[in-house]
């Protein structure tokens, strides 16, 4: 016996025709809206009436054998994903300490926090013993984040990547990177002359907030003057230098409409440049369930779109948790804090309540029982589990997963709509829009 796949989804193309789409193969087919009733009904009943269209849904595994268990199908993907050995993400805090202190940040800055010679040297040891025990890499990226990571760079950052660059001929053949998350305003000659003396791949993530005026309200520097035109001349350098760099433009009710500003500071860059250069917006999360601005938004990508700096396309990216979570995830994966504490997730304070364990002097990490259940926590509830699109969400955030332990309800907040809002988005892109 048969049934329809749970993870099927019927979305009107038109008056006259569906896509019939199955979320956990990722494929589709187009059927008439009158057929749309028999999808209510046994598997056998489409069979009967019109073998060509059910053969075709049997081809998409949108029909399935009845007593085949998806769910854990999914489940069992997820876990290959996740404990995957090919790659590794080292994530280092050189200091919690910063040179700005932005309204929205949830970090506890802790002045003069600097990573000792002492934890330099368990790094080291670290990125040793990772290399030779993990035979089946095939890519390693070294990140740096904060606090403020290019603060002390000389002292911390330059010779952990110093050293990390020494692998690069005895493993050759791993993909080796090196990727900041800062505010760029620290960046010097130096810093620039020491990351581009290797060619290997480097990438930073630079944050705006707004235009020049607004985000020099946000991002105060020392003596108060303005920080806006420092990291734009950062970002410009680092293109230059053929370095790759994402800039995050975070918006708000308030700055939203200032955002279309930076427009005018960037369409100078000459076509090379802008091969290595790419933008996402990010709402505040304080802002988001106080403003809905969507519109706005829209209309401030139309213009970076006009002026080529966001594709077209790409203002709405595709949902594919499941096939490319977030790092923290991954069980190759640790963010180890300047005092040697480790952690999974850069999106939380770095507290004692938070860490899941402690760099040791051999260069070992001594994960306490807190992981455990970190590994645990992916698509335990029932909106999860009976969720038509598990498969391309993947379940979500494992830390607010931590923090909603117990609530049976989809942390993303998707009712049915915007469940085939996903589901269309991912057409149009995929399917619909080469055609």
């Amino acid at each position: 016996m048969y049934k329809f796949s749970k993870y099927n989804s019927i979305i009107p193309l038109s008056d006259t025709i569906s896509a019939v789409y199955n979320s956990k193969e990722d494929k589709c087919i187009v059927i008439k809206r009158d057929l749309e009733g028999y999808f209510k009904l046994p598997s056998l009943d489409l069979e009967k009436n019109h073998p060509s269209i059910y053969q075709n849904l049997l081809d998409i595994n949108a029909i399935v054998d009845y007593d085949r268990d998806e769910l854990q199908e999914v489940i069992q993907r997820s876990k290959e994903v996740d404990n995957s050995d090919k790659t590794y993400r080292l994530i280092i805090n050189p200091t919690m300490n910063c040179n700005f202190k932005c309204w929205y940040c949830y970090e506890s800055h802790i002045v003069g926090s600097k990573m000792s010679n002492e934890g330099v040297g368990k790094i080291i040891k670290f990125i040793d013993k990772t290399l030779e025990k993990n035979k089946n890499l095939n890519s390693f990226d070294l990140s740096f984040f904060g606090g403020e990571p290019l603060m002390y760079y000389s002292k911390v950052t330059e010779p952990i990547i110093n050293h990390y660059r020494t692998k690069y001929e005895d493993y050759s053949h791993i993909n080796f990177t090196i990727s900041f998350t800062t505010n760029a305003y620290l960046l010097n000659d130096r810093m620039v002359n020491h990351l581009t003396y290797e060619n290997d791949n480097k990438f930073f993530q630079i944050t705006l907030d707004g235009g020049r005026e607004e985000h020099n309200k946000v991002r105060v520097a020392q003596k108060e003057e303005g920080s806006y035109d420092k990291i734009i001349d950062s970002i410009k350098r680092l293109l230059r230098e053929k370095i790759s760099v994402l800039i995050r433009i975070n918006y708000t009710a308030e700055n939203i409409d200032s955002t279309k500003e930076i427009v005018n500071d960037l369409i100078d860059l000459n076509e090379e440049d802008r091969s290595y250069l790419s933008i996402s917006f990010h709402q505040v999360w304080q802002d988001i369930e106080v403003n809905n601005i969507d519109d706005k938004v829209k209309e401030v990508m139309e213009l970076y779109q006009k002026h080529n700096l966001i594709p077209k396309g790409e203002e709405t990216e595709l949902l594919e948790g499941l096939t490319n979570p977030c790092y923290a995830d991954k069980k190759n994966e640790a963010v180890i804090n300047y005092n040697g504490d480790v952690y999974k997730c850069t999106a939380r304070d770095f507290t004692k309540e938070n860490k899941y364990g402690e760099l040791n002097d051999e260069g070992e990490i001594e994960w306490n029982e807190k992981i455990l259940t970190w590994e645990e926590l992916k698509i335990q509830s029932k909106a999860c589990q009976n969720c038509r699109i598990l498969p391309l969400c993947g379940g979500g955030c494992h830390q607010i997963n931590l923090e909603a332990k117990g609530l049976d309800k989809c942390q993303m907040g998707y009712d049915n709509e915007k469940k085939d809002e996903v589901i269309m988005n991912r057409l149009e892109k995929l399917f619909f829009h080469e055609a």
